[in-house]
């Protein structure tokens, strides 16, 4: 038997953290479970959805070493639930007891054989390469990139993030982001679950090791062991990066929250008949955005304009929407004239949008 005491406060940032790697999938036991270990004076809680190991550690008050496995659901939700300055666990065969504002019984979960359950230790020490990533960095790609990721299998390899040392970019059936960002040496298709996840570190700077598609990430309090997504071979970086350099004819800067609020209002006039979209027809004094349908119609001004050309389109709603909202300024430069796509650049961003079909002139030749 063995026994420590945790502050509930670190306790707390500890779970709520350890349990975003926690998939608790019907498939995989392991994935609901967390464990749990106290030696040289931290604890350490790890969890898994199988393809990432997450573990975060802290300080504890005082205590002996031990290790543990327990059910992430009830635990989580009685260490949340704990208004105490302090915990005190103490560690049995079969069970642990759970001292907080009462005394609480948690049975240890056990593999088949009665055994306590093994997690992974996870090395790379011989890497193929080795660099830091900043978290400022992944937030950044977090907040431009993500809404451009596939969210559908029709191409697993959408789903994830293509990071090198240029840029990271994103896509789907309608959105394109590249962002002028380095993150690793080589080409790795990164699983969003994995930034998101990174995010959560308080610190700036986090170690990694690549070991083929195996990644390890390390900061003092943080540890996170992940396999890079399959289908690397398959991205199509090189159309990509030509949609993303073709030449316009023309742009204009564009009030972000004006057109946000705009695309909300006309939103209203869209059927169930209709294809999601909204008329863009550039003029010479802004854009005239109307519903497919004729029943809304409202102009935005220009902030600037460059090389106007008369051009008409038809946008899909969300995927402008998800641009826009993706877009840290308060002007959004809007380049136009192709006729499949629409872009908006900064300085290190691009987002492609693909054009709806316009029924207007559908059918012409």
């Amino acid at each position: 038997m063995s026994q420590f005491a945790v502050s509930t406060k670190v306790l707390q940032g500890i779970v709520n953290k350890a349990i975003k790697a926690a998939s608790n999938s019907k498939f995989s036991a392991i994935t609901s479970l967390m464990n749990v270990v106290v030696e040289n004076g931290k604890i350490s809680i790890t969890t898994t959805d199988c393809n990432n190991y997450l573990t975060i550690s802290d300080s504890i008050i005082s205590g002996e070493e031990t290790t543990f496995t327990v059910g992430v659901d009830l635990f989580s939700k009685l260490v949340s639930k704990t208004s105490v300055e302090n915990i005190k666990i103490t560690v049995s065969d079969d069970e642990i007891s759970f001292q907080g504002n009462g005394t609480y019984k948690i049975p240890i979960q056990l593999d088949v054989d009665g055994s306590p359950i093994k997690y992974p230790k996870h090395e790379i020490n011989n890497p193929d390469y080795a660099g830091t990533i900043k978290n400022s960095v992944i937030k950044n790609i977090i907040f431009h990139n993500k809404p451009s990721l596939a969210v559908t299998m029709e191409a697993p390899y959408l789903t994830g993030y293509l990071c090198n040392v240029h840029n990271v970019i994103s896509a789907d059936t309608f959105n394109i982001c590249s962002n002028e960002l380095s993150t690793f040496a080589q080409n790795l298709l990164v699983p969003p679950i994995v930034f998101e996840l990174l995010s959560m570190s308080s610190e700036e700077d986090i170690n990694y090791k690549v070991l083929d598609k195996s990644v390890i990430f390390e900061t003092t309090n943080m540890k996170l062991y992940s396999v890079m997504q399959d289908g690397i071979e398959d991205y199509p970086v090189d159309a990509i990066t030509g949609l993303c350099d073709a030449e316009y004819t023309s742009n204009c800067v564009l009030p972000k929250t004006a057109l946000l609020s705009i695309i909300d209002r006309l939103s209203i006039f869209i059927s169930d008949n209709d294809q999601n979209g909204l008329y863009f027809t550039f003029t010479e004094k802004g854009i005239t955005i109307e519903s497919t349908n004729g029943n809304g119609v409202e102009t935005l001004p220009y902030q600037g304009s460059e090389n106007f050309k008369n051009y008409s389109c038809c946008i899909g709603v969300e995927a402008l929407r998800k641009q826009i909202s993706a877009h840290l300024g308060e002007s959004i430069n809007m380049y136009y004239g192709n006729e499949k796509m629409i872009m908006i650049r900064d300085e290190n961003v691009t987002q492609i949008i693909s054009l709806l079909d316009d029924p207007r002139t559908m059918g012409e030749e």
